[in-house]
């Protein structure tokens, strides 16, 4: 007896968001739309060094979407920035619904359905030293799939040094840790570096800021390359990105518009693995 998922493709890395590959999903649209980057800041970056927030208000956000073989992607949380440094807390979530369990003998119904998870509560903290930013992000993992399921803690590494003004340089090292057995086999985190750099280029009301990182993943053992624009225009933020591996293109576009206290963000990336459209939903709230 064996499972049979619903979609059946295979590209591993990014069809199946459950086991632990769902540490290293984009939940946010802005991620994405423009890529995973070591060098660039927002409330829930790929560098837990640029954390972003506003002095001593609470910037509350929230992403709903969907991933690669219609799996449910959602975080929410809030950081809080305080004379130097971000204070972050977070919880993100990965689901897939009507996997259906078979025997290796065709039949016209499944033995049942069942449905995987994976679910993430993150505390994380970065700290500006001028020139020299620093961060981190502990992660306490919980997933599982059918009958089974597993727990443990992940710890996500952060650094961005500041060039200039305009050029900044990042690097982040994520999921080191450790997770319980499942079915008798203990799931291995997929281990992610990630290489960046950015230049912002701002004149009069317009902001524009073009980034680029190098990217590795343990499991899969690929490397993968993100080139991202991010453009501002008072109230009004167009996004674009590109990455590809060997095998993989994709193509993403985002918009997002500041409405005072609130920031309404929604992108969408096409690949060509002919497998859906990922598209992201994102709400960002200035508290009082």
């Amino acid at each position: 007896m064996h499972i049979v998922f619903k979609v059946l493709i295979p590209i591993v890395y990014p069809l199946f968001s459950m086991g632990t590959q769902f540490l290293v999903l984009p939940y946010s649209s802005q991620e994405l739309t423009l890529g995973s980057h070591a060098s660039n800041s927002s409330l829930t970056p790929s560098n837990p060094a640029l954390y972003s927030g506003f002095e001593n208000k609470p910037q509350f956000y929230c992403d709903r979407g969907v991933w690669y073989g219609e799996s449910t992607i959602a975080q929410f949380g809030c950081n809080l920035k305080s004379n130097n440094s971000v204070k972050h807390i977070g919880l993100k979530y990965s689901g897939i619904n009507d996997l259906e369990l078979r025997n290796e003998v065709p039949q016209n119904n499944p033995l049942s359905n069942f449905s995987s998870f994976g679910l993430s509560f993150d505390l994380g903290m970065s700290v500006d030293r001028e020139k020299h930013k620093l961060g981190f992000l502990f992660s306490f993992i919980h997933f599982g799939i059918f009958t089974e399921e597993s727990k443990g803690i992940g710890i996500n590494l952060g650094y961005a040094y500041q060039l200039n003004k305009d050029f900044q340089i990042g690097f982040a090292l994520q999921n080191l840790g450790i997770m319980s057995s499942l079915n008798s086999k203990k799931p291995t985190l997929p281990k992610r570096l990630l290489l960046g750099l950015s230049k912002k280029i701002n004149f009069n009301k317009y902001s524009n800021n073009i980034m680029s990182s190098y990217e590795w993943n343990s499991l899969n053992n690929k490397s993968k390359f993100n080139i991202g624009n991010s453009f501002q225009w008072n109230r009004l933020k167009i996004y674009s990105g590109f990455s590809f591996t060997k095998e993989v293109l994709e193509i993403s576009v985002g918009s997002g518009l500041m409405i005072g206290r609130y920031t309404i963000d929604y992108g969408i990336r096409i690949g060509s693995q002919g497998i859906g459209i990922p598209q992201i939903i994102s709400l960002r709230v200035l508290l009082p």
